[in-house]
């Protein structure tokens, strides 16, 4: 059995900048408004549900709360150079030199701020939330750079 929640029509949602310095036109700084859509597979447990809606929206708003209106930069980018200094933050690569405000970035555990990446780091995150019980067998987390544009990652849990 499967339960979901389109993130457009639920509200998690988040708006932030990127770039991906090995594709070129991705290479140029810009932003999505993006949504999360999360899948749990699973069996129902003694009270007839996988889990509560609300507690799954509110792990999810969690995540995003923290990167909401932010630059996201990947921490082990090997394409670019990524310097903080004082109260900002240098990104070099490919002859481009960018500073932002340090309070305005978020560093992401990540190779590259892609929306493939980003699903990966979400359905991470909630696999470690602890808000699932031993029926939940998967979190799949859809990231959204636009409606009908969309990466996928499936975790599988214990």
């Amino acid at each position: 059995m499967k339960i979901s929640i389109d993130g457009w029509d639920a509200g998690i949602r988040f708006v932030a900048g990127h770039f991906l310095p090995s594709i070129e036109k991705c290479s140029r700084l810009h932003g999505h408004n993006y949504a999360l859509t999360i899948i749990l597979e699973g069996e129902p447990d003694r009270n007839g549900i996988i889990l509560d809606f609300i507690k799954l929206k509110e792990a999810a708003s969690k995540l995003i709360e923290k990167i909401d209106h932010r630059m996201l930069l990947p921490d082990s980018g090997k394409s670019m150079t990524v310097r903080r200094s004082g109260d900002s933050i240098s990104v070099r690569f490919g002859g481009k030199r960018y500073q932002f405000p340090a309070s305005d970035v978020v560093m992401m555990p990540l190779e590259n701020v892609s929306a493939e990446e980003l699903s990966a780091y979400f359905a991470e995150e909630l696999a470690r939330s602890g808000i699932f019980g031993s029926n939940v067998r998967s979190v799949s987390v859809g990231v959204s750079e636009g409606r009908g544009q969309e990466a996928w990652t499936e975790r599988h849990l214990a």
